[in-house]
């Protein structure tokens, strides 16, 4: 086998990658987004290191199930950060809105330090009930007005109860339907019970992971 094979190579002797020498300080090499994550299609390129990374948001809380959606509770309430009890009033997301000071103060929410994609919600959901759970990821954009807001649905996981809060069932979900945030958005998740019949202990732990990207949108 020839001795002069890439790998056999010393230091002094081995090139650059492609693009070094026009690539900027504090950059890294990278392969771009391409058609999907699973294709090999993507192109190399040189992206700021800054935005680089994975960063994991925990999600933690209960409730009374309960057809609407409820969210978490205000700050000021000494069960505030994990219990889940006021009530979003519908059924829908779309269908009603939050007030500054509702969405501002719920318990649960971060603020997102940086624009990123959500690529994967993972976690746990027990139930007294064996009804369809739906646990939902919203996010606000806040501005100067004191108008009231619609949530926009990030991400939708769905299970069905085991009918026992020591069963635990999965939520893997895979499927974003609008995956961005931007810096200082606000994360928050809702709850609710599919059911004419209502009134499953509920509980809920989930990690929400978000990947960085280049390039930075203003």
């Amino acid at each position: 086998m020839a001795a002069n094979e890439h790998k056999n190579l010393q230091d002094v002797n081995r090139h650059n990658p492609m693009g070094y020498e026009l690539a900027n300080n504090e950059t890294v090499l990278s392969k771009g987004a391409g058609s999907s994550s699973v294709a090999r299609d993507g192109q190399l390129q040189w992206a700021p290191r800054a935005t680089m990374g994975v960063t994991n948001y925990k999600m933690q809380g209960y409730t009374f199930g309960t057809n609407n959606f409820q969210y978490g509770e205000d700050i000021a309430d000494n069960k505030s950060p994990f219990i889940m009890d006021v009530d979003y009033g519908q059924s829908t997301l779309s269908a009603g809105s939050l007030a500054p000071n509702q969405f501002f103060r719920i318990g649960q929410s971060f603020i997102t330090p940086e624009n990123a994609n959500i690529s994967s919600i993972d976690g746990w959901v027990t139930s007294s009930g064996s009804n369809t759970i739906e646990v939902l990821i919203c996010k606000i954009s806040p501005d100067p007005s004191t108008a009231n807001i619609v949530p926009t649905l990030l991400a939708t996981c769905t299970v069905v109860g085991a009918a026992n809060n020591n069963s635990l069932v999965r939520i893997r979900q895979r499927i974003i339907a609008e995956p961005l945030i931007r810096e200082g958005d606000v994360i928050f998740p809702m709850i609710r019970e599919v059911t004419e019949r209502e009134g499953s202990n509920l509980y809920m732990n989930l990690s929400i992971q978000t990947m960085t990207f280049t390039p930075q949108v203003g």
